[in-house]
């Protein structure tokens, strides 16, 4: 039997390489500083007691590539005033330099994007089961974002799990942030990416109980490869 030779694994490997190498050119956003110039670690707006914090974090789950398909940026809010306010994915937006809107997606609105259909209900509930780390405490560490899961004697092998299990386990959550609470996670917009920077980030928070807004924050973000 003829063995391959040997230009034709160095030629397989330069095809991997140059796959991989494309996986990481996708485009994401990332925070600029004020002036719209250079990326800025961890730029934060502030209105009304409320910090909006956009992170320059790659998506760290599976699938690699979701940003194809979805734009994921990571954000952390803070509520440092002294009523809740509450979080809806429909009070985030997005828009480009050319005024395009892109809307926010649930978490389950983006494994049907990926997969056609959302999972069970039942399929999902082990991702959601989390537990407090007993060296937390009330305040800045007592929040979901910063929890972390364990797996209930119920609950299938991880590697049972549905596809989407990291887009709803590192997902941001909807709900209330009461006084003194921060909150995070992945925020996925339709495919922003695409169209042309910069953009405007603008999240209305609300009172969860008039529903009345409380302010505008808006934050501006850059492409970054």
């Amino acid at each position: 039997m003829q063995r391959p030779s040997l230009s034709l694994f160095s030629f397989l490997l330069s095809a991997l390489l140059a796959a991989g190498l494309a996986a990481c050119a996708t485009p994401r956003l990332v925070p600029l500083a004020p002036a719209g110039d250079d990326p800025q670690e961890g730029a934060a707006v502030r209105a009304a007691g409320l910090a909006l914090r956009a992170l320059p974090a790659d998506w760290p789950g599976y699938p690699g590539d979701l940003a194809r398909s979805v734009t994921p940026l990571l954000l952390a809010l803070a509520n440092e005033g002294g009523t809740p306010v509450i979080v809806r994915f429909e009070d985030f937006l997005l828009l480009d330099s050319g005024n395009r809107e892109y809307r926010a997606l649930s978490p389950l609105e983006v494994v049907t994007v990926l997969y056609g259909s959302s999972p069970s209900r039942s399929d999902i509930l082990p991702a959601f089961h989390l537990r407090r780390h007993p060296f937390f405490f009330h305040g800045f560490l007592s929040d979901p974002f910063f929890y972390y899961p364990y797996y209930p004697s119920y609950a299938p092998a991880p590697n049972a799990w549905p596809p989407g299990r990291d887009i709803l386990r590192l997902a941001l959550r909807e709900g209330r942030v009461l006084p003194g609470h921060r909150v995070g996670g992945f925020l996925f917009f339709q495919h922003a990416t695409a169209g042309a920077g910069p953009f405007t980030l603008s999240w209305v928070p609300r009172n969860p109980e008039t529903g009345q807004a409380l302010a505008t924050l808006s934050l501006p973000l850059g492409l970054r490869t």
